[in-house]
């Protein structure tokens, strides 16, 4: 049996409030205002991380998957296409498959798109993925009772009081040998605890990072910084810290803080953004840091941003359903 394949980042489309492309996410100034998209006159939350040049989330998705394709080189119309989208588009992509399992929506389509690849079957894929907020699903979380009520999104801080949505558009091409970065290594797994709430624990997540390292053959203390999945709510930043602890001390922050809450798409925007950071060689604050929770022993980045100091870092992104996804990058 062959070798399995590197996969590399050869190309890279993002667009959030913060900016488009990927120098415009490391900016450290967080991006919610005020929504004038629609009407949130009757909500409880009136803030998001709304792009204020944002054009019909189909346009933007299409742009972001011709400009990666443009990029890296390949031939839009033979590259197979992985999509991640709340509910489908209106218009016929061409994707081999759309994933819509919340969350890790994103992760999930980039993991299948890096096993295709490291086990022969395709030489590249594009994985693309779209959120823009909406009303219905920001009603929806504000009836939930989920999101923060003092326009902050505010991970692993005291007195946090929910997450914020944020627009997010993203699309990599991946492809077998070397590029921008690498995705060392991909893993899932479930909490099998409760529908909406994490294992209080972190007993799932534990287990995907224990199985992304295990799969890139790499000790704990490789991994010195963790973007993490914390999206500012109480019991889900608890159970992520307490699986964070099994590693050795890596710093962490969640870029959550700067750009929202993109849903299915928040894995690729994440994802992209931390490659980012390793190739800029600064890691990001862990913005709207009020206080030290007790819950939340982690070690942040707070105050101002760090140096890079290993190439490897890891994306963590978290469902309700109790999904979990751990990635490894290294940089490029």
């Amino acid at each position: 049996m062959s070798e399995p394949r590197p996969v590399a980042v050869t190309g890279m489309s993002i667009m959030t409030a913060l900016g488009r492309g990927p120098a415009a996410q490391l900016s450290g100034t967080p991006a919610f205002a005020e929504v004038t998209r629609f009407d949130t006159s009757n909500r409880r939350t009136h803030h998001a991380a709304i792009a204020a040049d944002a054009g019909m989330l189909d346009e933007e998705l299409d742009q972001a998957i011709a400009d990666v394709c443009l990029q890296a080189g390949v031939d839009r119309s033979t590259t197979p296409l992985l999509l991640a989208l709340h509910t489908p588009p209106i218009h016929d992509f061409g994707q081999l498959r759309t994933y819509t399992s919340a969350c890790v929506s994103a992760t999930t389509a980039l993991a299948d798109a890096a096993t295709l690849i490291r086990l022969g079957r395709v030489d590249r894929v594009v994985v693309a993925a779209a959120y823009l907020v909406e009303p219905y699903q920001f009603a929806l979380f504000d009836a939930g009772r989920a999101l923060s009520t003092d326009g902050a999104l505010r991970p692993f801080s005291l007195h946090r009081t929910g997450t914020l949505l944020g627009d997010g558009v993203a699309a990599v091409v991946l492809q077998a040998g070397e590029g921008l970065a690498e995705l060392v290594s991909c893993a899932r797994s479930g909490d099998a605890y409760h529908p909406v709430q994490p294992a209080p624990d972190g007993r799932g997540l534990a287990t995907a990072i224990n199985s992304a390292l295990r799969k890139a053959d790499l000790p704990p203390e490789a991994i010195t910084y963790i973007n993490a999945n914390a999206t500012g709510t109480t019991y889900a930043d608890a159970s992520e810290a307490a699986a964070l602890r099994q590693l050795a001390g890596p710093a962490v922050s969640s870029t959550k803080g700067l750009h929202g809450h993109a849903l299915e798409a928040s894995g690729l925007v994440e994802f992209v953004v931390t490659v980012a950071v390793l190739r800029q060689g600064k890691l990001p604050v862990n913005a709207g840091f009020l206080e030290a929770d007790p819950a939340c022993a982690v070690d942040l980045i707070l105050d101002a941003p760090r140096l890079v100091t290993s190439p490897y870092a890891m994306s963590l992104n978290s469902a309700f359903g109790g999904a979990n996804t751990a990635l490894v990058v290294r940089a490029g």
